[in-house]
Formats: structure tokens, sequence, C-alpha cells
């Protein structure tokens, strides 16, 4: 498998997180067409972690004496240079239309600074809310505290196939306090799981070379344990809402073990059609990262109206600046960031 259909899934994917944030406050777009295909942008964001966790398993494999300095120094500087720079862009469009001092405060700051936000507006036991409302920012505490996870246990499981039982093990325990008392940490712990299947996935890879239903099964599995897990309060639930706990939760387990069987069962069809439907998205994946972290606040917290009336050019305009500015940031600067943190 090249990694250049995994680059195309996660252009797809962040494409997908834009189109559902520009369709979704459309009052005249038919709200079944929103509703049956643009509801779905948090599972996007599913395909992101499963991703993540496979790429991060694939570069280690090649470097196996890799450090945790040298591994911290580049997880470091690929999540926070592009993150800080999407912290000040939503201090400039805030400060620009006068609602800085509104909505600012030092505490909301240090909070995503040190990777402990949420999207606290759907789920209990958050700790702090994205940055000036950046809604998409909620994942990157999941992404940054996953990779600190990954080393120890890399290191210090043993490295078979079943090692995804300590992990699921972890994983439920976790869930299972979060139902009892909800906290952000238990929230961290329970979707490791998810990710650490796109780790295992990338293992079997390398060294299977060919992926089958008995080598995906621990994979299959454990999200199907923690996909039963999460429905029980589900069903003890009074009223089920579609964007909020605990729904929400079992959408993102779903999600993740809905793409893994799709996935495979792609693979075990050759993979037919894919570079012809999906294979443009992989211009888009050297900067989806940026793409994810900015859209929102020029999409949606940039209010141009009474500069541009026409809202089919305003959306142009702002989707040229998203690309434009994620271009900036992740090919002209991040290697610089890289060449200078070491």
């Amino acid at each position: 498998m090249h990694l250049q259909k995994l680059d195309a899934i996660r252009g797809l994917a962040a494409c997908y997180v834009v189109i559902y944030h520009i369709i979704a406050p459309l009052k005249g777009f038919p709200q079944i067409i929103k509703d049956v295909f643009f509801s779905f942008g948090q599972e996007a964001v599913i395909l992101f972690f499963l991703l993540s966790g496979f790429v991060i398993a694939y570069s280690v494999y090649k470097k196996q004496n890799i450090t945790f300095r040298d591994y911290f120094i580049k997880r470091f500087r690929r999540i926070y240079f592009p993150f800080i720079c999407s912290l000040i862009l939503s201090i400039l469009i805030f400060a620009v239309q006068n609602k800085l001092f509104k909505e600012f405060t030092w505490g909301n700051l240090f909070g995503n600074l040190l990777m402990l936000h949420d999207f606290g507006a759907v789920k209990p036991g958050v700790w702090f809310h994205p940055f000036l409302s950046n809604y998409p920012l909620w994942s990157l505490p999941y992404e940054w505290w996953f990779y600190m996870l990954f080393f120890p246990c890399y290191k210090l499981l043993p490295k078979t196939p079943y090692r995804i039982y300590f992990i699921l093990a972890l994983s439920a325990l976790a869930m299972i306090n979060y139902m009892i008392i909800p906290n952000q940490i238990a929230l961290w712990l329970s979707y490791f799981i998810i990710w650490w299947s796109g780790l295992e996935a990338a293992t079997i890879w390398v060294s299977q070379k060919k992926y089958t239903w008995k080598n995906m099964s621990p994979i299959i599995f454990s999200l199907i344990f923690m996909t039963a897990l999460i429905t029980v309060p589900v069903l003890q639930s009074e009223k089920i809402q579609f964007g909020y706990y605990p729904f929400v939760i079992l959408r993102h387990f779903a999600a993740a073990l809905i793409a893994i069987i799709l996935g495979l069962i792609w693979y075990r069809n050759k993979l037919k059609y894919f570079d012809n439907l999906l294979g443009i998205f992989t211009k888009i994946a050297p900067i989806s990262y940026g793409i994810y972290i900015f859209h929102y606040p020029v999409l949606e917290q940039l209010n141009l109206h009474s500069v541009i009336p026409n809202l089919f050019l305003e959306y142009l305009i702002k989707l040229a600046f998203i690309l434009g500015l994620s271009y900036w940031v992740e090919i002209k600067l991040q290697p610089l960031i890289n060449q200078w943190l070491k």
C-alpha cells in the first residue's frame, strides 16, 4: 500500500470538513441533503486519528532507534507551529471585528496552549473550550496526548499482534470511568484505542505486506467492544441527541469501526477505482492540517458581508485565503521551523 492512498484519504477528510462548515449554516440549502451528506464532520476527524496512528507507526518502524527527544521535537514542531498560527489568526479576526476583549480570556489561551481543551458544548467533563470558538481545534489535544502516550506504550508493550488488548483494556476502563465521573483525561484515554488501531494496521502492513480478516481481527474486535460499551449509556438516555454525549461518542467509535471494515473490504477488492475517485485529494494532503485549523475562523467568524455582498464571491475569496495561508504555513514556513528546532 502506497502512502499516497493515505494522503488521498487525509485530503478528502480535510475537504469534507470544510464543505461541512460551508453547507451547515446555509439557510436555503435543502435540509435533507444536509442531514444525509453533510452531517459527518466529526466522523471525518476520526479518520484523521486512524491515519495519524498509521503514519506514526510507519515512521517509527523505519527508525527503530529513535529517542524520545527526537520524537518529541518532531511531534511538537509539527503540531504546535501551525496551531499557534491558528491562534494568531483567530486573535486578528476577532480584533478587526472589535470582539476580542469580549471573548478573549488568558485562562482559555493557556488551556489551549497546554492542549487541555475539547468541544465542551457537546460532552461533559471538559476543562477548556477551543480558543475563540475555533471548534475544529477540539481534536488537537487528542492527537497530542496520543503522541505522548505512544512512546512509552511502544517501548514497554510486547511486539505481538495482541498488544492492542492492553490498549483496549486501558481505553475500556477509561470509558467506564468517564461514564461514572466525566473527566477530560478519561476521554483522551478512551479514544486512544482508535488511534492505536491505525498504528496496528501499519504494523500489520510493514510486517506482513497484506491485510486479511484474520490479521485485522484484533483491531475489529477492539472497536466492536468499545462501540458496544458506549452503547450502554446511549440506551439508558431518556433523549438521544445526534450531536451530544453519549450518542456523539457512539458515532465516533462506530465511524472508526466502519472505516476499518470498509477499508478492508475495499482492499480485498484490490482498491478498485480508488485512484480515479480519490486520487485528486493527494494534492490537498500536504496542506490538510492547515486547512483544518484555519478554515473555521475564516469561513464562520470573519464577516465580510459589508464589503462583499455576494455570498458566492465571499466564499471564493475566503477559500482562496485559506488555501494560500495553509500553503504558506505548511510548505514555506514549516520547513524553516524544522531546520531551526532540531
